[in-house]
């Protein structure tokens, strides 16, 4: 997969560099939850958290989703 791939799958991914958890897990096939199980796992793809606490926000890089899946491919 890469970036263009993901632009793609929806033209309002085209303006962002990084993608919340809703959009990420939509790109990942997976629900909202299983992505933040994952998280707290410490799977899936590297995320960056803005502001502490429960309000902070969680956002993936589009290039970090693409290195992750990527990745992921090639070990299954």
């Amino acid at each position: 997969m890469t970036v263009e791939e993901i632009n793609s799958i929806n033209p309002h991914f085209k303006k962002l560099v990084c993608l919340n958890q809703k959009q990420t897990a939509e790109i990942l096939g997976i629900s909202s939850g299983s992505l933040e199980n994952w998280r707290r796992e410490g799977v899936g793809p590297t995320y960056k958290k803005i502001e502490n606490g429960k309000r902070g926000r969680i956002l993936y890089p589009k290039s970090a989703i693409v290195d992750w899946l990527n990745q992921t491919v090639k070990t299954v």
